[in-house]
């Protein structure tokens, strides 16, 4: 397993987050920045499942097979290199080599806003035939009772999303891939 610490990471400056925020001099903005950036429109491309599936079952005895899904925003490679522009708390060179991008974005930080504690890696069916795969936001999921309750609130806790990443992006029940042990 590699242990080499991510450039500007948490890991490779630890103690840099246990210091106070100082005032950014000059051109730099503190987190989180203001960026823009252009995106291309995927309305169309994907199906977007709204209709939630119920909870979780995996007994025919109980009923109808329902396989776990959970409400989530799907993110492009694009919207984690804004994301992590505009958040990380060291700024981010425009060509930034953006190799660790995953490892980045999952990693928590000081500033990291709490609306993206869980992410899921998505199964997302792509109207052209396949599946894109990409990382997503997780509002919710229907793995139990309590999940399907914060559905009473999903409206606003995706309002949230789009202001972090400044998109319009559909919410929609995915299912999810499993982690490999």
């Amino acid at each position: 397993m590699d242990t080499t610490p991510i450039p500007n990471s948490p890991a490779a400056e630890p103690e840099s987050l246990n210091e106070p925020i100082e005032k950014v001099q000059g051109d730099e903005q503190p987190w989180p920045r203001k960026i823009t950036m252009v995106r291309d429109s995927r309305k169309g491309m994907f199906y977007v499942p709204k209709k939630c599936p119920g909870l979780r079952n995996s007994r025919p005895s109980k009923g109808k097979i329902v396989y776990p899904q959970v409400y989530s925003i799907p993110l492009s490679h694009p919207d984690m290199k804004f994301f992590l522009r505009k958040y990380w708390p060291v700024p981010l060179a425009e060509d930034e080599d953006f190799h660790d991008l995953y490892k980045m974005f999952l990693t928590p930080f000081r500033g990291r806003p709490k609306e993206l504690d869980s992410i899921a890696h998505l199964l997302v069916p792509v109207k052209s035939g396949g599946i894109w795969e990409p990382l997503g936001v997780v509002i919710t999921h229907n793995l139990t009772q309590e999940g399907l309750d914060t559905m009473a609130r999903a409206d606003e806790i995706v309002d949230k999303i789009h202001q972090i990443f400044e998109f319009d992006r559909e919410a929609a029940w995915y299912c999810f891939a499993q982690p490999s042990d």
